[in-house]
C-alpha cells in the first residue's frame, strides 16, 4: 500500500469514527433533552424517578464524554483536531478545504468546550475533586448550537474529501423516549402505579 493510499484509508477510518462519536453525542443529548421535566412529563418522571433521574444523568454524562472525544487534542483520539492536522499535512485528501476557517470555527466554541471538558473530568469520566474552578453551567441552547456547528464542520470536511459522492451527517430524530413517556402517561394517568401493578 502506498503512503497516499495509507493516508486515504486513515482519513476514511477517522472520518467514520468522528461521525460515530458525533452521532452518539447527538443521540445522548436528544434523550437527555426529552427527559427534561416539562409540565407534561413531570408527573411521570417523578413517579418513576428511580429510573428516570439516573437515566437522564447518564445520558448527560455520555453527551459530555462524546463531545469531549471529538474535540480532544489527544493525537490518538477520533477528533476534529486530528482530522484538521491530517488535512494540514495532506491537503489533497480534501481539496479546497480551508484549514484556517475550520480551526477558527472550532476556536469559537473554546469556552463552551472548556466547560464541557471540566464537567467531563469532574463528574462524567473521572472524579476530579479539584474545586478551585467551579463548574459553570452548560446551557441547552448553546449545546444544541455547538452540535449543529460540529455537524457542519464534519459535513464540510467529508464533502471536500468525497468530492460529490459522499454522505452527509444528519441525525434522524428518534422518538423512542417521547413514545415511552407518552405510553407511561396513558398507562398511569393518575400518577405512580400502585404496588403490584
Amino acid at each position: 500500500m502506498s503512503s497516499k493510499e495509507q493516508r486515504l484509508t486513515e482519513l476514511e477510518l477517522l472520518l467514520d469514527e468522528v461521525r460515530k462519536q458525533l452521532l452518539d453525542a447527538q443521540i445522548h443529548f436528544d434523550i437527555w433533552e426529552q427527559l427534561w421535566p416539562t409540565e407534561e412529563n413531570a408527573r411521570v418522571l417523578n413517579a418513576f424517578r428511580g429510573f428516570f433521574t439516573p437515566t437522564r444523568n447518564a445520558h448527560l454524562d455520555r453527551f459530555f464524554i462524546k463531545v469531549s472525544n471529538v474535540v480532544s487534542n489527544d493525537p490518538t483520539s477520533p477528533s476534529f483536531y486530528r482530522l484538521i492536522n491530517m488535512l494540514s499535512v495532506a491537503p489533497s485528501l480534501a481539496p479546497g478545504i480551508d484549514i484556517r476557517s475550520l480551526r477558527s470555527r472550532l476556536k469559537k466554541e473554546k469556552g463552551l468546550l472548556a466547560r464541557i471538558w471540566r464537567y467531563r473530568n469532574r463528574r462524567a469520566a473521572h472524579w476530579d475533586m479539584d474545586v478551585s474552578e467551579p463548574l459553570v453551567p452548560v446551557q441547552l441552547g448553546e449545546s444544541r448550537q455547538m452540535l449543529m456547528e460540529l455537524e457542519e464542520l464534519f459535513n464540510e470536511i467529508n464533502r471536500a474529501h468525497a468530492i460529490g459522492h459522499g454522505w452527509m451527517f444528519q441525525p434522524v430524530e428518534r422518538s423512542d423516549t417521547r413514545s415511552l413517556l407518552s405510553s407511561l402517561r396513558q398507562m398511569f394517568p393518575s400518577g405512580s402505579p400502585k404496588v403490584g401493578e
